[in-house]
């Protein structure tokens, strides 16, 4: 080998060594990066330069894309599993744990137990207003928590719009590296950052809804959704909706007071495949689905609350169909649409738990003209078999007394949240499990410094044979 060859490949090798120690670098500084493509340096020969043209070397950014779309769907599911446990905990801590002061359950418990106490001494003061207040606290809890399944409801709502908007501004995003990606690669430039802020915005919108990245030229991709619709080449789809301020119980998509979600366009319909996982389609699901379930059940025990104490069978004072202890605040009369009742209910207004002069009403009757016999513990009786009697909430269901209802209303709400933990469980496991596999693929900080030191002692090893050919030339000068 010539003195000018071996000078030539030192050079090669200086210059290979330089370019990776800063790609070592770069992937030091951008380790803990979300989004951040591994880079490796690739050349034809060795470090050393002992053979081939080192100068001819690339720069390869190592990401998996089988692997990164697996993280990306298992978080997908994670997203909407974990929409969903914090709505269904929410709805299980609105009723209340049975037992717990203030639940439900224990108000209704509570009642029958002051009911109780006013039959045995229905001349005391003290447990007429027992039973008033009981009753008020009853009707302001079916009050509380068909307030907060709607605000449940409102707050899905609004998740939606602001993730829509989120949403098309990552797509806009993509599109636009995109073509900056194409540009560059066209171009001979290093497209790497461009593709590493892609990579972020696509994950981020893997968060609101399943999308599949398809590779295509001149390091372009193709983003399509779960029902096969392109969402992004070089042009971005865009998602539309309006958000329904105040929703109420009476409110669905169905009946055209709440907007879906339309594409280009065009509506989707409820249980398109496009929200098939994700955030977005649990807060769909949670306005459209669970909340509107919940308040449904609610408002089946508020009816059956006002059913149980309407009528003489309840108050021998009252009409048939009137209601008695508790009334709504727009009817005195049985409703025939018991949607919305958990709201309106109330204890009627001629007892006013503050008042004790009122309180006589609950022993002689609401429309009693005067007090009757102060020992008389008839009313309560009837009362008290009114709220312990056996009742259907509906067709085909079975007949159970009232805090029977509520115990299986909230078991069926406890089921499906214990449920939607396990399922959380799961898609979390998934998730952590591909994260970590996929972290493996990203930046090793110690295999980095490794390749750092391997890259000092090549280039002292090439500046060493630069060293040598200056001292041979100096030599050879003298002569």
């Amino acid at each position: 080998m010539t003195l000018g060859a071996a000078n030539t490949i030192a050079l090669g090798g200086l210059r290979f060594t330089a370019q990776g120690t800063r790609v070592v670098a770069e992937n030091l500084a951008n380790a803990d990066m979300a989004g951040y493509g591994l880079r490796k340096t690739l050349a034809t020969g060795t470090i050393s330069g002992a053979a081939g043209n080192p100068s001819r070397s690339g720069i390869l950014r190592d990401v998996d894309p089988v692997l990164l779309g697996a993280a990306r769907s298992a978080d997908t599911v994670r997203q909407g599993a974990q929409t969903q446990v914090e709505a269904l905990v929410a709805l299980e801590q609105a009723f209340g744990i049975p037992g717990d002061p203030g639940a439900l359950n224990t108000l209704v418990t509570q009642l029958d137990a002051s009911l109780h106490q006013a039959a045995t001494s229905p001349d005391s003061t003290a447990a007429l207003q027992n039973v008033a207040q009981d009753a008020a606290r009853l009707s302001a809890k079916f009050n509380a928590v068909g307030t907060q399944i709607q605000n449940l409801r409102n707050q899905a709502d609004s998740s939606i719009a602001t993730d829509i908007s989120a949403l098309n501004e990552n797509l806009d995003r993509v599109a636009t590296l995109n073509k900056d990606i194409q540009r560059q690669t066209l171009l001979g430039g290093d497209p790497f950052a461009l593709m590493d802020e892609r990579e972020r915005r696509i994950s981020e919108i893997a968060s609101l809804l399943p999308v599949t990245e398809i590779p295509r030229d001149n390091n372009r991709i193709m983003l399509v959704s779960g029902r096969g619709e392109v969402l992004v080449d070089l042009e971005a789809a865009e998602f539309s909706f309006t958000p329904t301020p105040g929703i109420g119980p009476s409110d669905t998509r169905a009946a055209g007071l709440l907007s879906g979600i339309a594409l280009n366009g065009r509506d989707l319909s409820a249980g398109d495949r496009t929200f098939s996982e994700g955030r977005l389609g649990a807060n769909l699901d949670l306005r459209d689905n669970l909340a509107p379930q919940a308040q449904a059940g609610l408002d089946d025990l508020a009816m059956d609350l006002l059913t149980r104490f309407a009528g003489p069978q309840a108050d021998s004072t009252l009409a048939s169909g009137e209601l008695g202890l508790f009334t709504r605040k727009d009817a005195t009369m049985l409703p025939t649409d018991p949607t919305g009742s958990a709201q309106k209910v109330r204890l009627n207004p001629l007892i006013d738990p503050n008042t004790p002069a009122t309180l006589w009403r609950l022993r002689s009757g609401l429309n009693a003209p005067a007090p009757g016999p102060s020992l008389d513990p008839a009313n309560f009786a009837r009362m008290i078999d009114a709220l312990a009697g056996p009742s259907a909430l509906g067709p085909d269901r079975p007949e159970l007394q009232f805090f029977e209802h509520v115990a299986e209303h909230v078991s069926e709400i406890a089921t499906r949240r214990l449920g939607a933990e396990t399922g959380l469980a799961y898609a979390q496991s998934s998730y952590s499990a591909k994260q970590e596999t996929l972290a493996g693929r990203g930046v090793d900080t110690d295999a980095q410094m490794q390749d750092l030191l391997r890259l000092e002692r090549a280039y002292a090893a090439n500046a060493r044979v630069l060293s040598t050919i200056d001292d041979m030339m100096r030599q050879v000068l003298e002569i």
